[in-house]
């Protein structure tokens, strides 16, 4: 990408298995159901930098709602020791979206996400069905904090830190938007926002509350960008 220098990966055309959820009564099931991606689509190589993003306040002048609000931490200052190349965080929601359409690219859907996670495997992980340090940055192998991107090995899609390091921004429908991929703060144990499954590393949960969208949470968005 020419407005950030972010390097993007073609996903190919292919099906997932996904998991979606239906009421029945006052309670909130799961039944699987098969996504189709007929044309692919790119995807950025890895998290967004601190050397991207600070390119993209230079230009813009941009303002994050941490540092409106006077927060202790802000992702100038996060409390923990970082270089250009690590991960940007303490950033909002608003921040991303602002910084998305800056470098005129668009945050994925959970399916997109989780298909280009997945990367066509079957197993739990991408690279196994084991939680193995060598494939991602946790508490306990990361101890201090986040990590440079793209040193742990890539998916078999090219991508880097799909799980772990930080967390990742991802849209469930037009007007709900969630967390996947984990943070090193919490994938050591598999932890979601709301529970302590195995498979939130990959798959993350939606709160029951949330699934009342304008239009599928598991709509396949066929995008170039």
């Amino acid at each position: 990408n020419p407005v950030d220098n972010m390097r993007f990966v073609w996903v190919p055309p292919g099906k997932i298995m996904v998991d979606e959820p239906y009421e029945i009564g006052d309670s909130t099931a799961f039944r699987k159901k098969q996504v189709t991606f007929s044309e692919g689509f790119w995807c950025g190589q890895t998290e967004v930098t601190v050397r991207q993003f600070n390119r993209f306040v230079k230009e813009t002048g941009y303002v994050t709602d941490a540092e409106k609000e006077g927060n202790k931490f802000t992702w100038r200052n996060p409390g923990i020791k970082q270089s250009g190349n690590h991960p940007v965080i303490y950033i909002s929601f608003s921040d991303v979206a602002a910084y998305t359409e800056w470098a005129e690219v668009e945050i994925p859907y959970e399916t997109e996400w989780l298909y280009a996670c997945r990367a066509g495997t079957e197993t739990t992980f991408y690279w196994g069905d084991e939680f193995d340090y060598d494939y991602l940055w946790c508490r306990e192998n990361s101890i201090t904090g986040t990590k440079p991107v793209a040193k742990k090995p890539a998916n078999p899609y090219g991508l880097y830190d799909m799980v772990g390091n930080v967390w990742e921004y991802i849209m469930v429908c037009d007007s709900i938007i969630a967390l996947r991929g984990a943070s090193w703060t919490r994938c050591n144990t598999a932890k979601g926002w709301w529970g302590p499954i195995y498979s939130d590393v990959i798959a993350g949960s939606v709160k029951p509350t949330l699934l009342k969208c304008e239009k599928t949470p598991f709509q396949p968005n066929n995008r170039d960008d």
